[in-house]
């Protein structure tokens, strides 16, 4: 009997401890549909930028309302591919947007500058109540309330 109160006492001490302890924090985690989110292999692959041409920013009409982001941009070669990477809300509510293109080291592609724009469109999900910024490449590409 006394071994079975030792133990529920280490127990009751250790739930203890556990529930004072500190808490973890939740990290922000992009929620939306991104269809250009990094792949696996992406490491093996050469990184460059891209040059954004035009970008806006809208709000669904949905319950909560979601927020899409569309862009423009010229990759450097028709041979890259279009990689987006989302991080945030942050502590100020900034949303982080980095596009960028991705193609194979040894890859040959013949440097073909394009005449238009390729589109994409992203959306972000919702996000709880407050007033935010959203950033494509630095630039701000606007601000919203949810």
């Amino acid at each position: 009997m006394k071994k079975l109160n030792c133990i529920s006492i280490m127990i009751l001490t250790i739930l203890l401890i556990a529930a004072c302890g500190p808490q973890a924090t939740e990290t922000p985690v992009f929620q939306g549909e991104n269809p250009y989110a990094p792949r696996p292999g992406d490491e093996d692959m050469q990184r460059d930028q891209v040059i954004i041409d035009s970008s806006s920013m809208s709000l669904a009409k949905s319950m909560p309302p979601q927020i899409l982001l569309q862009f423009a941009y010229f990759p450097p070669t028709t041979c890259h591919e279009l990689r987006v990477e989302v991080s945030g809300p942050d502590a100020q509510n900034q949303i982080n947007v980095t596009a960028y293109s991705v193609v194979k080291k040894d890859q040959v592609c013949i440097l073909m500058a394009l005449v238009t724009p390729l589109d994409a469109s992203l959306n972000l999900g919702s996000f709880p109540s407050g007033h935010y910024s959203l950033s494509l490449n630095g630039a701000v590409v606007g601000e919203f309330d949810s």
